[in-house]
């Protein structure tokens, strides 16, 4: 993933190459516009996935439970449970 800067006039003119980029490489492009006024163009995969995550981080509860779940990674104390497993605590 690369993020790629180029002007109003080079994205307008090359549109179609730069969305093919977009989506085959997973690339940013930050189209520059007069005034700072600058774009983003990504993939709707990766817009999705921006959303997803600022809607996960919105909660402080959601945060401390993902950054509880990082942190049992990292000290590898966690279980892997069975898909019968898994559903005997949620029944």
């Amino acid at each position: 993933m690369t993020t790629i800067t180029t002007n109003l006039d080079n994205a307008r003119h090359h549109l179609n190459k730069l969305t093919d980029d977009i989506i085959e490489f997973n690339d940013h492009v930050i189209v520059t516009k007069p005034n700072s006024e600058n774009v983003v163009i990504m993939s709707e995969d990766e817009f999705r996935s921006w959303k997803e995550t600022l809607y996960l981080l919105k909660s402080e509860e959601n945060r401390q439970a993902l950054n509880k779940s990082i942190d049992q990674l990292k000290s590898v104390s966690i279980k892997t449970l069975s898909a019968a497993d898994w559903h005997r605590l949620n029944d």
